[in-house]
């Protein structure tokens, strides 16, 4: 997963545009655009941390044009122009309009990329800063974290908020899939009904009635017609929490009323229009799923249209002191308690720790520290853990799994620690370790990189390889 910030830049001179990339190309995710209706159909089939925006665009709709009708749509996104236009008038009016700076396209290209890249991050992290706290207040400690991963995270909802297609949530049980289908919801059909729908809770003879309905006497004990929850959800968000615990019959129905968006109560004969949006979720790898059948190959290409991956707690270390402090501060509000203070040394325990069942884990923990009434770390937080990562172990592995297991290693006992000791605040522990910001994120990109490379790698069957993304 990329944790490249993600910028638009708009301009009709080809020159500038190159001269532009190559400066900013190896720091950011850089998106294209040579006139202004290509940057609106650019800015609204992806999600932008950021847009530089010319002036004169040539024919067509100019760069005041576009900044109007981009934050008509998103208000707080950070549009920079860059111009040759001088003009205090032409300022003004940027201004005016909303654009957080206006660049002159000065000969001096090194002035110029530091201007740039000093104006993205200033703003970037302002507006991470904003969203972090309003998702601080949020029932469930919401969509809490500024990491690199929980950025792309946040893009990837916006993404598939704004198409029309199924969505298809994975992540380890206790990531938040279900926060995650809810913020989905926020963006998509704000206003209107959610419906969730815990899959593994039913029998495979029940599910379908859960789904769909049935009518009045189609099986023993079904004595009055039951509206299922793709019905009862009209135009709203449908949500399938653990879709691989459906049984591989009642996927193939499924497929059908995602595939036709229509489906037919049980007993029942007339189809009724699905005119919802439907997200599902999987705690389990696909690769893993698709083998063992428990995911049948059509119905997940078909809720693949947009695929979400919530990163695990072990790969976004620096939200832990966050989520760590918001979940000290609601279980003390809870209790009518002071708020406890976790200090540092703590912070580093907490940091230093796999957490296989994620933020669940981290939050029943957390309770149970400041529901104990003395900041005491359990002992399998505290017992120092043996090193996986001798010699002669290394050399019993593959060269992949070998590697994965050494960078771990280093995330655990040098990287965490470091990022704890810090607070989670990345740019002052890239700092302390003597790298630049970009340098620590990308430490941080390439362990993750390592686990997608071996993921990968797995065996999958049959044609679901091609499927992968």
């Amino acid at each position: 997963m990329s944790e490249k910030l993600r910028i638009l830049i708009v301009d009709d001179d080809t020159t500038f545009l190159e001269d532009i990339s190559f400066m900013l190309r190896d720091r950011y995710e850089l998106g294209f655009a040579k006139s202004g209706a290509e940057a609106l159909a650019a800015f609204r089939s992806v999600s932008w941390d950021a847009v530089l925006l010319d002036i004169d665009l040539g024919r067509g709709i100019d760069g005041f044009g576009v900044l109007d009708a981009m934050h008509a749509e998103e208000p707080d996104l950070p549009v920079f122009m860059v111009t040759r236009d001088t003009s205090s008038a032409s300022a003004a009016t940027a201004f005016k309009k909303g654009a957080v700076d206006y660049i002159d396209k000065r000969p001096d290209l090194a002035d110029l990329e530091r201007k740039i890249t000093r104006a993205l991050r200033e703003r970037i992290l302002e507006r991470i800063a904003r969203e972090l706290s309003a998702g601080a207040g949020r029932a469930q400690g919401g969509m809490i974290g500024k990491s690199g991963p929980m950025a792309a995270l946040r893009r990837a909802i916006a993404a598939a908020a704004r198409s029309k297609g199924p969505v298809l949530v994975t992540g380890e049980t206790g990531t938040g899939k279900e926060l995650v289908a809810r913020e989905f919801h926020r963006l998509a059909a704000p206003g209107k009904p959610f419906v969730a729908v815990n899959c593994a809770a039913f029998t495979k003879e029940l599910i379908g009635s859960e789904l769909f309905g049935h009518e009045k006497g189609a099986f023993t004990g079904a004595v009055e017609r039951h509206i299922g929850k793709f019905e009862l959800v009209a135009d709203g968000v449908l949500f399938l929490d653990e879709i691989t615990e459906i049984d591989s019959g009642s996927q193939a129905k499924l497929l059908r009323a995602v595939d036709q968006m229509e489906f037919e109560r049980i007993g029942g004969g007339r189809s009724i229009r699905f005119r919802g949006r439907l997200i599902a979720s999987t705690n389990r790898a696909i690769p893993e799923a698709l083998k063992k059948g428990v995911l049948r190959e059509d119905l997940y290409y078909r809720l693949n249209a947009f695929p979400v991956a919530v990163p695990p707690l072990r790969d976004r270390i620096e939200d832990i002191p966050l989520l760590a402090r918001y979940f000290a501060r609601r279980t003390a509000r809870d209790l009518g308690m002071p708020t406890p203070e976790l200090n540092a040394e703590m912070l580093r325990t907490l940091c230093g720790h796999d957490w296989p069942g994620n933020v669940r884990e981290l939050e029943r923990v957390v309770e149970r520290l400041v529901g104990q009434g003395e900041l005491i770390m359990p002992d399998e937080l505290s017992e120092e853990r043996p090193d996986a990562s001798s010699t002669q172990d290394l050399l019993r592995l593959p060269y992949l799994e070998a590697r994965d297991t050494v960078m771990r290693e280093f995330k655990r006992r040098y990287v965490r620690p470091v990022l704890a000791s810090c607070g989670g605040n990345v740019a002052e522990a890239a700092a302390r370790m003597g790298l630049s910001e970009w340098g620590l994120r990308k430490i941080l990109m390439e362990i993750e990189d390592s686990k997608q490379q071996r993921l990968r790698s797995a065996d999958i069957p049959g044609d679901a390889k091609n499927g992968l993304s």
